[in-house]
């Protein structure tokens, strides 16, 4: 297991510089293309779209695989922060990983599929020899890995049934060590506290 927690430590590394290149090369295309749009300027290659498309969408779905591995996306969790630590809590962390890992396997299904439908079809302003499948091949590959990730997810969901609850423990630790660390974590948490002492404050003074 720490060979695989190495690797997916490298792999997310590895995703961040990707995504972060890819952005960096769409906001210089998009730069460009606002430019050459200049009347003074007669260079105005057709190829800029497709290019900042490509990127763009990698830089989407690497992202995207990205937060799947940390846990970052946007989620409503009102109903698992009710039942967290409870042995409800963890039963729906069960439930929810396993449609997570379907769904994932859905989108890495069908994503083959497409690549494999438009590997024939030519873009429209880029050589012949770059197809439409280069474009959706960021889908199957960042739903790959957003299968591992789901699939270490339920085997965490797993063992956190089996063991009580271990496995969440010992996640909130690690949570809150890595919060404790975080500067903006801790700005946010001591106005969070200034805002809720202001709001008693005020309730009293009301009374």
């Amino acid at each position: 297991m720490k060979a695989y927690f190495k690797s997916e430590a490298v792999v997310g590394k590895v995703t961040r510089a990707l995504a972060g290149f890819c952005l960096m090369v769409v906001f210089a295309l998009f730069l460009m293309n606002i430019l050459t749009r200049a009347s003074f300027i007669s260079w105005n290659p057709t190829w800029i779209d497709e290019i900042i498309q490509f990127f763009l969408v990698y830089m989407i779905f690497l992202s995207a695989a990205e937060l799947v591995r940390t846990g970052d996306h946007f989620m409503v969790d009102i109903l698992v922060d009710r039942m967290h630590g409870k042995a409800s809590g963890r039963y729906c962390r069960l439930i929810s990983t396993v449609i997570m890992l379907i769904t994932y396997a859905v989108i890495l299904y069908f994503g083959i599929k497409l690549c494999i439908k438009t590997n024939v079809k030519a873009t429209f302003t880029l050589p012949s020899v770059v197809k439409m499948s280069w474009f959706y091949a960021c889908i199957p590959l960042s739903a790959l890995f957003m299968v591992i990730y789901a699939v270490r997810d339920v085997i965490y969901a797993v063992q956190d049934i089996l063991t009580g609850g271990e496995i969440t423990r010992r996640q909130d630790l690690e949570k809150q060590a890595a919060l404790s660390e975080d500067e903006d974590a801790k700005a946010i948490a001591e106005a969070a506290a200034a805002l809720e002492k202001e709001s008693k404050k005020d309730t009293q003074e009301r009374i």
